[in-house]
């Protein structure tokens, strides 16, 4: 039974490590793996996988950090769900980073209405400063848990109509560009920096004024170069962590 679930593929040019990761992630996900088991040893893994001890230990820590799994001096290693979420700035998509960690994406709208372009976002989507944008404020939530408070920009000449409809409102906003304005969002850039969250955002996050919190500047473009979207966001830095995770590529 074990050998049919612990799997990982060979031919794969993804590390061994990153691919018993994954697999244990997903069993957990999957619910085949449950909460507050205890996990196979590094000797069984290592010898259903066909790896290294020590490979098998790499994977492990990993998903320690990430609270999938706890480890007991002494006694083993338990499957846990994990309180704090992983917000993973390599995935373009808020929908999907939940969706690949098992928890489920909602939203809870603050605001949404058209508005004139100040300069700052005029020049991040490359429009004139008072030309027409959709802005949209939402509580973005996993399981039910408010993580972040999030503000959306986007060019009304771009993506016409997107001020007088809530499409958009169910499901991930990147999917309703595409579907309705075959806008496919390909990169993103990214800035962060720490701040401690304000009145109002503490109040829709549920959590106190004051407590630290990451700020994330975020602009995404298509793959011709053209920006889709300018956000600004906030996190619950209680419940919530950025996770970075870095390839040496190849030319």
């Amino acid at each position: 039974m074990m050998n049919e679930i612990f799997v990982i593929d060979r031919s794969s040019k993804l590390p061994l490590y990153n691919q018993i990761e994954h697999n244990i992630r997903q069993l957990i996900i999957t619910g085949k793996l449950k909460n507050g088991e205890m996990a196979p040893s590094e000797w069984e893994l290592a010898q259903i996988y066909g790896v290294s001890r020590l490979t098998i230990r790499k994977a492990l820590d990993e998903l320690v950090r990430q609270n999938w799994l706890t480890k007991r001096q002494g006694v083993g290693t338990f499957v846990t769900k994990p309180l704090i979420t992983s917000i993973a700035p390599s995935e373009l998509s808020f929908t999907s980073q939940m969706l690949k960690i098992g928890k489920k994406p909602s939203s809870q709208i603050i605001q949404s209405g058209s508005e004139n372009a100040n300069l700052e976002i005029a020049n991040a989507l490359r429009i004139s400063e008072g030309d027409p944008i959709f802005k949209l404020t939402r509580v973005r939530l996993a399981d039910d848990q408010p993580i972040l408070y999030e503000t959306t920009h986007l060019s009304i000449a771009r993506f016409p109509g997107i001020d007088s409809t809530q499409e958009w409102s169910q499901g991930s906003l990147y999917e309703h560009l595409y579907v309705t304005y075959q806008a496919l969002v390909t990169s993103l850039e990214q800035t962060l920096k720490p701040v401690l969250l304000t009145e109002e955002q503490a109040r829709h996050l549920q959590a106190k004024a004051g407590t630290p919190s990451i700020l994330s500047i975020c602009l995404a473009y298509k793959s011709d170069g053209e920006p889709v979207e300018y956000a600004i966001s906030v996190s619950n830095g209680e419940m919530s962590e950025f996770y970075f995770t870095f390839k040496k590529g190849t030319n």
